[in-house]
């Protein structure tokens, strides 16, 4: 399936024509517009996640997205996370190190505010190596239905602002090869 195509939940696909329209406009520059104004729609997500420190709440979104991630353990261990790890936990512990890299930040500067979250008790250090997670009762305090609406409608905004320009066609999935659409 090409790049520029996105299958959606409504048994439909998205067509995203990045250069010009069927009508030869040229809409890059338009469509570069409306998608800085989605990043820093959710970069302002972030902020409001951390009483307006932008990093702050970036390095918090990156341990959240970590702790979603599927644990990485030897064969003989079945489950490496369930010692040490309390009750309400997400997930698999993330080093500040595999933020910073995931990041492309400066350890020091991500290990700070890790250390900083712990602090505030948004995190939790478990395990020997010191990995943190953000428990279940911390993510709750952020209200992740709200921060649910707001991502889906900066989103539901890029889409708009990029099918106002033309830069998008809709199509229904029927019409096209469902061979194609597995990727």
């Amino acid at each position: 399936m090409p790049r520029h195509w996105l299958l959606c939940k409504r048994r439909q696909v998205i067509k995203f024509e990045p250069a010009r329209t069927r009508s030869g406009k040229d809409v890059r520059l338009a469509a570069a517009r409306h998608g800085w104004d989605h990043v820093l729609r959710c970069v302002a997500i972030a902020a409001r996640l951390a009483d307006g420190d932008v990093l702050h709440g970036i390095v918090l979104i990156a341990i959240i997205q970590g702790n979603a991630a599927p644990p990485r353990h030897s064969a003989g261990d079945p489950n490496p996370n369930a010692a040490g790890l309390p009750g309400d936990s997400p997930g698999t512990p993330v080093s500040a190190y595999a933020v910073a890299k995931r990041l492309g930040l400066p350890y020091e500067t991500v290990r700070r505010h890790v250390a900083r979250l712990v602090d505030e008790g948004r995190c939790v250090r478990v395990g020997a190596r010191g990995g943190v997670i953000v428990p279940l009762a911390a993510i709750q305090q952020m209200r992740p239905d709200i921060l649910l609406n707001q991502s889906l409608e900066s989103l539901a905004s890029l889409v708009s602002g990029l099918n106002s320009i033309g830069a998008l066609q809709v199509q229904t999935f029927h019409d096209y090869d469902k061979s194609m659409m597995i990727g």
